[in-house]
């Protein structure tokens, strides 16, 4: 620790939002349409390993909020869709 180091890219937009898991996985959020140069809407996921990978479809809006429960990945934000469902801000 105390050397900063680039996440294969970043993202192309504003990250509101950053959690991680046992695993060492990265996951963003926030107004942002690819991350490291794979499309990924608002929210994404850094490997270690692999690097990025989009969480599905993402959302149809801005990621604020990102907490992880077991294997589940909760967000919150300015959004109406994610995955393709109808989730009204929080899914």
């Amino acid at each position: 620790i105390g050397t900063w180091s680039a996440m294969n890219g970043g993202v192309n937009g504003v990250v509101r939002a950053v959690a991680t898991d046992v695993n060492g996985n990265v996951y963003v959020g926030g107004s942002f349409s690819t991350a490291g140069g794979v499309p990924a809407n608002n929210i994404a996921v850094w490997n270690p390993s692999t690097g990025w990978a989009a969480l599905g479809t993402g959302t149809s809006g801005s990621v604020n909020a990102i907490a992880l429960r077991g294997n589940e990945v909760i967000i919150g934000g300015s959004f109406v869709l994610a995955g393709g469902q109808i989730v009204n801000n929080v899914g």
